[in-house]
């Protein structure tokens, strides 16, 4: 009994050293979709904003100018219209252990 209440208290305060990773995007990766207004980046935990963004390029590699944001544990990036075609969204993010992980994924713009 007392081992086992030693091992829970233990691994009760072992540090989490988890890193800001994507949870999920509108529009999701490999989709086809309409012109999205919005593309949203949701993340695992709170991003810093100051060391945080994302891009979108078209399929020759032409970075699109866009407006972006990012929230707490989000990235929106707000493109004006976007013509059909394949896009691809590079992403980084520094959560609050400072890590900086980084990622990409595509989608396609349908008429």
């Amino acid at each position: 009994m007392l081992l086992s209440m030693l091992l829970a208290a233990t691994a009760a305060s072992t540090p989490v050293w988890a890193h800001a990773g994507l949870k999920s995007s509108d529009p999701a990766a490999n989709a086809s979709v309409k012109s999205p207004s919005l593309i949203r980046l949701f993340f695992s935990e709170s991003l810093e904003p100051a060391f945080s963004g994302a891009s979108l390029s078209d399929a020759t590699g032409k970075t699109i100018p866009v407006s972006a944001a990012v929230g707490a544990s989000a990235i929106t990036l707000m493109p004006l219209s976007l013509k059909p075609g394949a896009y691809k969204v590079d992403w980084h993010g520094v959560g609050h252990d400072t890590h900086r992980v980084a990622g990409s994924f595509t989608f396609k713009v349908i008429p």
